[in-house]
């Protein structure tokens, strides 16, 4: 099991290039990643990273290790799921941050409730993170933000298309005129990669053109600076009610709207399982009930 979590470490040094995210993604400190390295480093008799300015990138021993061993990690994993006893199905998944801050946690409890054998777990990243570790097999599935296109490695189903809307400054009146300046999320989010083409697309018909005078990495930190007035907020509407603002005081976009895709993702076999396929089907159903009584009219 040591030799797993050495490998799982380098794997994790490899995609993120330094320490710190690297215990971060693990949740272990930065001396355990060390340890753990030095201890693969000892059992194979080389070098297996190296120092980059801040970071670390793997040495060419490293990387054939990587390479050698990922197609037994894989298939580890997947056997330790398939070999769990009757009655004790477990599915780990990902989860987008602000999903889960919103309508995603209530969503999830009535997957449990129509579910009860079923051992959910549920990890919150952002969407880039929960994708990544689907790819390598520590998740089953991920509830994304964003596009997540079909690759010959993932799968992908749209759940929802959440309405975006805009969170006036102070909850006050604003007018979709001329140029609408707003704070939203990082341009590099899965977000924005789905909303930014949507709205240069749409924008040519809107009598306002959406001006992004600010980022920032949360979109409950966008809504609830735009609650106390110190900028208009476009953020998803799970996020906004959420945090308790009224339906009245929020900004949908002009017909047909504007809308961030939510997907289910996993691999393409992970989706056959008896866990994940009872866990698909109650999210539709879940989200069919839940989503429709949220929307705005």
């Amino acid at each position: 099991m040591y030799m797993i979590a050495n490998l799982e470490t380098l794997s994790a040094l490899s995609e993120l290039g330094t320490m710190t995210k690297a215990a971060t993604r693990l949740r272990i400190t930065q001396s355990a990643v060390s340890k753990r390295i030095a201890a693969l480093e000892a059992s194979t008799g080389h070098r297996l990273i190296e120092r980059v300015g801040r970071g670390v990138r793997l040495t060419p021993a490293g990387v054939s290790l990587l390479e050698k061993t990922d197609p037994f990690m894989r298939a580890l994993r997947d056997a330790l799921r398939e070999d769990r006893p009757a009655g004790s199905e477990r599915l780990e998944i990902g989860v987008s941050e602000s999903i889960l801050a919103s309508w995603g946690a209530e969503i999830l409890a009535c997957v449990r409730e129509a579910n009860p054998r079923l051992a959910l777990v549920v990890n919150a990243h952002r969407s880039p993170v929960a994708l990544d570790h689907v790819r390598s097999g520590e998740y089953v599935l991920a509830l994304c933000a964003g596009l997540a296109e079909d690759t010959p490695e993932l799968r992908s189903e749209v759940i929802y298309e959440e309405p975006m809307v805009i969170v006036p400054r102070g909850l006050g009146r604003l007018k979709l005129e001329n140029d609408v300046q707003v704070m939203t999320i990082e341009p590099h989010s899965a977000t924005w990669q789905c909303i930014g083409r949507r709205i240069r697309a749409a924008s040519r018909s809107w009598p306002f053109r959406i001006e992004v005078t600010q980022t920032l990495q949360s979109f409950a930190c966008i809504a609830q600076m735009a609650k106390c007035g110190l900028a208009h907020g476009l953020v998803p509407l799970g996020i906004a009610q959420a945090l308790g603002i009224p339906e009245k005081n929020v900004l949908p976009f002009p017909e047909p709207g504007l809308t961030r895709t939510v997907s289910l993702v996993g691999r393409a076999s992970a989706f056959a399982r008896p866990a994940a396929e009872a866990f698909h089907e109650s999210l539709i159903e879940a989200a069919q009930v839940t989503i429709s009584s949220r929307d705005l009219d």
